[in-house]
């Protein structure tokens, strides 16, 4: 099982080269369809969709719960996505979600800029002009969209294992040499521990969900850790009835043991810089 994540400057040929390599690899294509109709399955409004997919929130919306939401959905549908089987993520902030994720491989594809123009005015039908626009807009949303969501530079290039210039290169050089860096990654032993890892991330995501945003349960700082069977669950709540709620939550997501550290205390108190990064 390998997964592999693509981050690209518009322009540099990521979308051609990521369906390439699923396509090479036989592994599952995870792109904006695939978490798109995910979302709208988890009741996540196509208004939302639209506003937050790959771009930072607006000033009014970020005021709301819904970013959180989201969010949270996201990271669910990309966990439940790549525990399925082999998979390669276009975008969507998958080079954080997977940092920690044994033998993910993490991709950044870039070009200079007047190149990536020239293939989007010929790709598009349009003028350079009319290219530079939607060039640039398109990598400050991304840009904008990694550092709300995942407080990370999307050009850092620590996020990555391989940066790949692809001015020079044709979108079948890309997947050789990608493929070349996921057969010196990946095991069988790497595999086994991924999938293993992948099922307790999804889980503590959809356990998260399920306290926040479909039983409404008011637990602040919320952080769900599963390892099998077995969950922790931290963070503040109000009263015990609130606890003793996503305890139940976690029991009815299938969880055996629930280990609770939720504590009482009030919201307003707990309200700093600091913890607001919890």
């Amino acid at each position: 099982m390998a997964i592999i994540t693509i981050a690209r400057e518009r322009g540099a040929y990521g979308r051609i080269v990521a369906e390439m390599l699923a396509g090479r690899l036989s592994a599952h294509f995870i792109d904006r369809n695939v978490v798109d109709a995910r979302l709208q399955a988890m009741g996540i409004t196509e208004k939302k969709r639209t506003a937050f997919d790959e771009r930072k929130p607006s000033f009014f919306a970020a005021l709301t719960n819904a970013v959180e939401e989201y969010v949270c959905c996201l990271k669910q549908v990309m966990y439940e996505e790549a525990k399925a089987d082999s998979c390669v993520i276009l975008g969507r902030g998958s080079q954080v979600l997977f940092a920690d994720v044994p033998g993910a491989v993490r991709v950044r594809l870039v070009a200079s800029p007047q190149v990536r123009y020239q293939r989007v005015a010929e790709a598009e039908g349009i003028d350079i002009r009319q290219a530079k626009e939607l060039v640039d807009r398109i990598d400050h949303d991304r840009t904008g969209f990694n550092s709300y969501f995942f407080d990370t530079e999307w050009a850092n290039p620590s996020a990555y294992q391989m940066i790949l210039n692809t001015e020079h290169l044709t979108p079948e050089n890309a997947v050789e040499i990608i493929c070349a860096l996921v057969k010196q990654t990946v095991t069988p032993k790497i595999e086994a521990d991924a999938q293993a890892m992948l099922k307790d991330l999804a889980m503590s995501q959809a356990i998260e969900r399920e306290i926040l945003h479909v039983r409404r349960i008011p637990v602040f700082f919320l952080k769900v850790t599963c390892s099998g069977k077995q969950v922790t669950l931290a963070g503040v709540a109000h009263t015990t009835d609130d606890i003793d709620k996503a305890r139940e939550a976690a029991v009815a997501m299938g969880m055996e043991r629930v280990e609770c550290r939720i504590e009482i205390g009030l919201h307003g108190q707990y309200d700093s810089p600091e913890l607001r990064k919890m």
